[in-house]
């Protein structure tokens, strides 16, 4: 199509009005829009590749704009930028993926943070400039709604092969590519190999953040995590296996974990003393029980196999160094980088649901 694209365009080719097509794009309607006209702006905007954003007026103005891709930590929309960026495991996607972007595809990398995430207004501002969004973990039913109705991509990234939702979905297209990766088969793949080198008496050290301590909002992740140990002590029937809690504490922060894992085993130095194999939610709980065990005698990687999951940075040059699991991060940025840029050029191709390589990352 000749000239510029714009609402008026989208309004021709849909054959609606253009009042109709901005509500759709802004979520403004005051009756709800028929699912026969939704679809014809969503496909005449699709087929145009067009999507309204502040990019357009940078635009017009001759102002130079580098593409952007918003990242959502959809566990908790309301977490302030810095404490978000904070977590190990995020952290070190961000930093992978920010690299990635700019190096390869010439765009930036924001982190939202949506203070009330049942304001569709929030969302929309929020939204307003993206290329692309990056959602990890819950995914809230507005947010997916606003996407839609501005045709932005969305890549979900998550730890296991299903994720939460927030909010209404009724009438609500899920509409995104998804990675994932699963880390209670991780735990499963840790028990297999201690099992192989001769373990049978094992301990799983899970994290606070589990639904018997928090039922009103636990980690999902740390429970596939205590799952994939339970089924991995099902599968080899000549172990045994004790599953070890922390204390709950109300505000949950993962590097307090470390002082809790250690008050949790001062308590069960016997389980402790007796075991073979550790295996431990992640790698800061690993770090703590392996400061326990070796002031109880043990050595972790001699008279002790010991385990965290993660790989996160901060504990690659601790001491002891631990055997751990991890995502392959350089696939799960390679992928993200190859759906972004798929994505932005037209979102063609139907959408996909990948799952992604772990690696079992020994000392």
């Amino acid at each position: 199509m000749n000239g510029k694209i714009n609402i008026n365009t989208i309004a021709k080719t849909a054959k609606v009005s253009t009042t109709t097509v901005s509500n759709f794009i802004n979520g403004t309607e005051v009756f709800p829009i028929s699912p026969d006209t939704r679809t014809r702006i969503k496909d005449a905007m699709r087929q145009l590749n067009y999507r309204p954003h502040i990019g357009g007026i940078l635009m017009r103005r001759n102002a130079p704009r580098r593409g952007r891709v918003g990242f959502v930590m959809g566990e908790d929309v309301t977490s302030p930028v810095l404490h978000t960026a904070g977590i190990p495991l995020v952290q070190r996607i961000l930093c992978e993926l920010e690299k990635a972007l700019d190096e390869r595809l010439d765009m930036n990398l924001e982190i939202l943070r949506i203070r009330d995430e049942d304001s569709r207004s929030e969302w929309n501002a929020r939204l307003l400039d993206l290329d692309c969004l990056v959602n990890y973990g819950q995914v809230n039913s507005l947010m997916c709604d606003t996407l839609s109705r501005r045709n932005l991509p969305m890549i979900e990234v998550y730890s296991a092969e299903t994720f939460r939702r927030h909010g209404d979905f009724t009438g609500v297209d899920e509409e995104f590519d998804f990675l994932y990766w699963r880390n209670d088969r991780q735990i499963e793949t840790l028990f297999d190999h201690f099992h192989r080198r001769g373990a049978r008496r094992f301990i799983f050290v899970s994290s606070c953040n589990v639904r018997a301590l928090r039922p009103d909002y636990y980690g999902y992740d740390a429970e596939m995590k205590l799952e994939g140990f339970k089924r991995a002590l099902a599968a080899h029937p000549d172990a045994s296996g004790t599953i070890l809690m922390p204390r709950n504490v109300g505000d949950f922060n993962m590097f307090r974990e470390f002082k809790l894992i250690r008050e949790l085993l001062e308590r069960e130095q016997k389980a402790l003393a007796g075991a073979d194999a550790v295996i431990c939610h992640n790698d800061i709980v690993a770090q703590g029980a392996a400061s326990i065990a070796l002031e109880l005698g043990r050595k972790p990687g001699a008279d002790l196999m010991l385990s965290g999951e993660g790989d996160y940075r901060e504990f690659q040059e601790w001491h002891p160094a631990v055997t751990t699991s991890s995502v392959d991060y350089a696939a799960l940025t390679e992928r993200l980088c190859e759906l972004i840029e798929l994505r932005t050029a037209g979102r063609a191709g139907k959408l996909l649901r990948i799952e992604l390589p772990t690696l079992l990352l020994r000392p």
